[in-house]
């Protein structure tokens, strides 16, 4: 199994989608060009791309591309069944997200952490179940669909559109790695 995808891919793009300033944002995204080999401009304003972000991302205002598998839902909440789903998925393995009642469990940037504490699961049963079942079930199921969202958008930076390209590559990578055909 390529471990890269769970200890480096993942990690760097948790830590992108988890950002909470422009600094945060281009580490991450220096990780992220790094790690899958795309091209990061080294011109970009982080400013605007934090602007952007939050836009998209974080709010105050209703944002386009919620990072929550709740989001996706057909009739979508905040805290709805995927995040319940994943809480217990979590518990499974005696995890517990950081700040838990404050951000959905089912955040993007935990369900990457989860799936990167679990690359290298071969040798526990319950945890690679755990991970299969995040990558292949609850992450495909959403996370397409959370990339639709944000390229549909009129305008996104050039970071936050490098990450969204590497999160699909990542989970097509990650669907092959864990026996799901991609062909």
């Amino acid at each position: 199994m390529d471990n890269t995808l769970f200890t480096e891919q993942a990690p760097a793009l948790r830590d992108f989608f988890a950002s909470v300033d422009a600094k945060d944002l281009r580490e991450a995204a220096g990780r992220i060009s790094a790690r899958f080999g795309l091209p990061l401009d080294r011109e970009t304003d982080w400013v605007e791309v934090e602007y952007d972000f939050n836009r998209l991302f974080v709010g105050p205002a209703a944002v386009p591309a919620p990072p929550y598998a709740s989001a996706y839902q057909p009739e979508p909440t905040l805290m709805g069944e995927p995040a319940l789903e994943v809480r217990e998925a979590y518990r499974a393995l005696g995890l517990e997200v950081p700040d838990r009642n404050a951000t959905p469990d089912d955040h993007l940037a935990y369900e990457l952490d989860a799936v990167a504490a679990l690359g290298g699961a071969e040798g526990d049963p319950t945890a690679s179940q755990v991970r299969d079942w995040f990558i292949n079930d609850h992450m495909h199921g959403w996370i397409p669909r959370f990339a639709a969202a944000v390229r549909e958008q009129p305008v996104v930076s050039g970071p936050i559109r490098m990450a969204v390209d590497a999160l699909t590559a990542w989970l097509a990578s990650a669907r092959t790695e864990t026996g799901i055909d991609q062909s």
